[in-house]
């Protein structure tokens, strides 16, 4: 990891505690261990927007890479598929939970076009899941897979942030008690129940 990437680790976890407004430029280099007030963080980027920009873009990067990545078989069987599916994605969110923290925490307030971040961070996703669950649906007749997408990544995303904003699961389910659950609904959805 290079020293910008450890400083735009920092600035991204201060941003997400404390919001982008409080976060001082001082505050980001002591604890990057640079000199606080030196400048020195100036070395590696121009600004503080500049370090929220190059955070957001390096989860846009990593999402592409691992799309983009050769992973395990796909699972042929629906139910495998969408528990498989289900546990990645909220891997990907506790990857990035401090951008969701910002994110929630910050929201009309950070210096970026929350409509440019939705459509290059967020959409995407929802678009590929919508196909993904398409396909799985294959010519059945009035399946509305846009909608049901959106409410599928809807209740996977709230599962995460309940977990890291208030240190627990919606209703204290278990995970692995919620992946059943929400697998089973989606196949239900699809036609493909038990």
């Amino acid at each position: 990891m290079s020293r910008r990437d450890e400083i735009i680790d920092v600035a991204l976890r201060l941003f997400a505690e404390q919001g982008y407004q409080a976060t001082t430029i001082t505050q980001i280099e002591a604890a990057a261990g640079l000199s606080p007030g030196a400048g020195g963080l100036y070395r590696h980027v121009g600004s503080k927007r500049e370090l929220l920009v190059a955070a957001f873009d390096r989860v846009l990067g990593n999402r592409r890479a691992a799309q983009g990545s050769p992973g395990i078989a796909e699972p042929t069987d629906p139910r495998t598929a969408i528990s498989v599916a289900g546990r990645a994605v909220l891997a990907y969110v506790a990857a990035d939970r401090d951008l969701y923290r910002l994110v929630l925490r910050g929201g009309a307030d950070l210096p970026v076009d929350l409509g440019e971040l939705y459509e290059r961070l967020f959409q995407p996703g929802f678009d590929e899941v919508a196909g993904w669950l398409a396909q799985l649906a294959g010519d059945r007749h009035g399946f509305d897979a846009a909608a049901v997408a959106a409410v599928a990544l809807s209740s996977l995303f709230y599962f995460a942030i309940s977990e890291f904003t208030y240190g627990r699961p919606p209703g204290q389910i278990a995970q692995d008690r919620f992946l059943a659950a929400w697998t089973e609904g989606l196949l239900a959805q699809l036609g493909a129940g038990a």
